[in-house]
């Protein structure tokens, strides 16, 4: 597996989504990842073949469990209190995984940076790798203040807001954002 470098905003994403799958997001819901099949199912809704599952072959509960650990490392750098920390903590995470950084040619007689294990890795380092290289490229591209807790008071999520605009609000915009929108229109009906 190869970490293109420029491209962070499909690695942000699956962090977010990531992140929000642990039961402290949505307590009384508990945990979303509680299985193989939803972690090959997570994986798959962002288009994300990793070799160490090769030919569509699902997760193992080992697997499972390596990166429900790794969701909260994630969890820890985007709650970095600072710029520096999330830097620091991010580096921390690739430094767990042995790699090299290359600039090899792609498609268009062009060149990428690119992120290459030193071997063969297991799921949760290459999810690793995108992630992190993801997350450094979305401070250094949007910068820090696109690392956000959500803005609904029922939910403990945090998100990475690589939108275009950067307003995003929600953690989970169809889910929290929908159950603002419901509580204002009720607030506003029991008001008229």
């Amino acid at each position: 597996m190869q970490v293109v470098l420029d491209d962070y905003v499909a690695g942000a994403s699956f962090a977010t989504d990531l992140v929000n799958t642990s039961p402290r997001v949505w307590v009384e819901a508990g945990d979303a990842l509680p299985d193989p099949q939803a972690l090959h199912d997570l994986l798959g809704e962002h288009g994300l073949s990793p070799d160490a599952l090769p030919n569509g072959r699902r997760p193992t509960r080992g697997e499972l469990a390596d990166v429900q650990a790794l969701r909260e490392e994630v969890r820890s750098i985007l709650d970095a209190p600072t710029c520096d920390e999330l830097v620091d903590r991010t580096h921390r995470l690739l430094q767990t995984v042995p790699h090299h950084v290359r600039l090899v040619p792609d498609s268009q007689d062009d060149y990428r940076w690119n992120a290459l294990p030193d071997g063969t890795i297991d799921l949760a380092g290459e999810l690793t790798l995108s992630i992190g290289y993801s997350l450094l490229g979305t401070l250094r591209t949007l910068g820090y203040e696109r690392f956000r807790p959500c803005a609904s008071p029922t939910c403990n999520g945090v998100f990475v807001d690589t939108s275009r605009g950067g307003r995003r609000r929600y953690c989970m915009p169809a889910l929290c954002g929908n159950r603002i929108n419901v509580a204002n229109h009720r607030q506003r009906q029991r008001s008229t």
